[in-house]
């Protein structure tokens, strides 16, 4: 037989007593119970107020809290600012080394100033594989053809000659990868190194942001070469490119970027004009 612990009947009479009085006073009319709640309003009213109070207090302290700790990132982020501009700044720094390392050694360039005579001749390949740009050429050794002479085709620089045979030569073309030909702004008349880059433009190298440059501005060919690299046979004034686009260069804060287009038409060439020099005798 269930026995219940003492006092559990006097607990469900109370329980059963306190449901019943919540249902009588549900059941009342409005008029009856008004006067109760203003009462419970009253009375409660200010702990509610004191509540939402503690409650804003609460979350304006947690968004201090939360201010605190967004300022410690953003300070830790800009100290990681900091710290990689200083890189950036040492490299910089090296950049400009290595670039007066290079215009020191141009100050060796030596003049060569001689008439030429053109070996016409017909083009027997043409080398666009990979990044090579290059053509072979039916003329070599027998014709006077050397290493080092220049290559035109109507009126413009095409390349210059790298490998000779008796009867064949190779030229590289001026947007090969391995290109570097001496030349002059046609405006300033700066000296600059018109170099290749695989691709249908060549690059703009060493013109300092204070030459005056600007976009259809053309370069041409210098008689100058440079020691200890083998001769360039290059006349005086022959055109070879024209400036395409010129802007400012993140990497060489002192020089400008320069991107420049062949003015020869490099990949429709049936026939090329070999400049061979011509010394005179004593």
């Amino acid at each position: 037989m269930l026995r219940f612990a003492p006092g559990f009947w006097r607990r469900l009479r109370l329980l059963v007593a306190l449901m019943a009085l919540a249902a009588f006073i549900l059941l009342l009319p409005a008029r009856f119970t008004a006067p109760g709640r203003v009462v419970f309003n009253e009375a409660v009213g200010p702990l509610e107020t004191a509540a939402y109070q503690g409650g804003g207090d609460i979350l304006a302290t947690t968004g201090a809290l939360t201010d605190m700790f967004l300022g410690e990132d953003r300070e830790r982020a800009l100290a990681r600012r900091v710290r990689s501009l200083d890189n950036e700044t040492a490299f910089l720094k090296e950049q400009v080394r290595r670039q007066g390392l290079a215009l020191r050694s141009m100050a060796k360039l030596q003049v060569e100033r001689f008439p030429f005579r053109v070996v016409r001749a017909p083009l027997s390949g043409y080398d666009a594989s990979g990044s090579r740009r290059s053509v072979s050429v039916r003329a070599g050794s027998r014709d006077g053809v050397a290493a080092g002479m220049a290559v035109a085709a109507e009126g413009a620089l095409v390349g210059i000659v790298r490998e000779v045979g008796p009867f064949q030569c190779r030229a590289l073309l001026l947007t090969d990868p391995e290109s570097v030909v001496p030349c002059r702004l046609s405006g300033s008349g700066a000296l600059c190194l018109l170099v290749g880059t695989g691709e249908r433009t060549c690059r703009v190298d060493w013109v300092g942001r204070e030459a005056f440059v600007q976009k259809d501005d053309f370069l041409v060919t210098t008689s100058l070469r440079v020691d200890p690299a083998p001769a360039l046979h290059l006349p005086e004034g022959l055109p070879a490119a024209t400036v395409l686009e010129v802007g400012s260069d993140r990497m060489k804060p002192l020089f400008l970027r320069v991107e420049a287009r062949p003015r020869a038409p490099l990949d429709r060439l049936e026939s090329v004009d070999i400049l061979v020099p011509e010394r005179k005798e004593d």
